[in-house]
């Protein structure tokens, strides 16, 4: 009778083993593949351990204007750009924390416009459902997700099982076979000139008094953690004319500085300082073109170096 029942156990195991692995398999071959617009944790996870000097996170305002092999080109630093579309706070901490899970920056800097973001943006889906399945996704999907979407994150072929349809065997292949590192390291080329940029700088609405203070208990998340485990933290605003009332960079700066060992950066008033060209440079009023993200880069490796004493070594 024992053997009996250790066989039927071992057999639930195995059954249940094979359904995992089944289920796994079936979720990467079905999602779509994902190598540009943030969120490229399959690209970003086939780097080497422990390679890169700094990390960067953010919305499309990091990930359109920073390009790792530019800043590598004029400073010798590696990094990542693991940003996501619309990538709040909240989000940042749980990617902050994966990324160490492989990687050892001596610095991380984060793009800071998602100070006065919503808690739940547009693109909460393809931010989290991207990661790597594991604690920290699950930790995510109840903290920072809407909750409309928790079961798509923590099932993925509950977002993408329909795709079977259109899915082509490319896809699939891609899907299953191990991932490659990317030139790019999280670095999106958008094409095209903005317009009607002789009327800028534009400003944005700050959002409450709430909502920014929220989204500043979780980068002080991120500092904390940054502490722990010996990264400096950076907070930096990139040379935009989708700016924020003045008033607003004052009152970031000294709540970003007031955390121990956070660093600030603002740069969203130094374009022409920097070399930027307003009617050549830009995508639109926030993002900058691959031709000015690369002008920008290069001219950010060496700021990086000369003014983040952990990369400056």
């Amino acid at each position: 009778m024992k053997k009996r029942v250790l066989k039927e156990l071992l057999f639930s195991l195995l059954f249940v083993a094979a359904a995992v692995v089944l289920i796994g398999a079936a979720s990467n071959a079905l999602k779509p593949a994902r190598h540009d617009y943030g969120a490229v944790w399959r690209d970003f996870l086939a780097e080497e351990p422990d390679s890169m000097d700094y990390l960067y996170l953010g919305s499309s305002y990091a990930y359109c204007d920073v390009s790792p092999a530019a800043i590598e080109e004029s400073s010798g630093l590696s990094g990542y750009c693991m940003a996501g579309p619309e990538q709040t706070m909240g989000i940042s901490y749980w990617y902050l924390r994966e990324c160490l899970r492989t990687q050892s920056p001596r610095a991380l800097l984060i793009e800071g416009t998602a100070l006065h973001f919503k808690e739940f943006q547009d693109y909460t889906q393809v931010n989290l459902a991207y990661m790597p399945m594991g604690l920290n996704r699950v930790a995510a999907a109840f903290t920072v997700a809407e909750p409309g979407l928790r079961t798509g994150i923590l099932f993925d072929l509950y977002f993408y099982h329909d795709r079977w349809r259109e899915v082509s065997l490319t896809e699939v292949r891609d899907g299953l076979l191990p991932a490659q590192p990317s030139g790019l390291r999280g670095f999106t080329p958008v094409d095209g000139v903005a317009e009607n940029m002789d009327k800028a700088p534009f400003v944005r609405d700050p959002q409450t008094e709430e909502v920014y203070e929220n989204n500043l208990s979780w980068l002080r998340r991120i500092v904390d953690l940054c502490a722990e485990k010996g990264v400096t933290p950076v907070v930096i605003f990139h040379p935009t004319y989708s700016q924020l009332p003045d008033e607003w960079h004052s009152r970031m700066k000294q709540d970003v500085e007031a955390m121990d060992g956070a660093l600030f950066f603002d740069l969203s008033r130094s374009a022409e300082d920097i070399g930027l060209d307003p009617m050549t440079d830009y995508f639109d009023a926030g993002h900058l073109n691959e031709g000015g993200a690369v002008q920008f880069s290069h001219w950010l490796g060496t700021f990086m170096r000369e003014n983040i004493p952990s990369l400056a070594e």
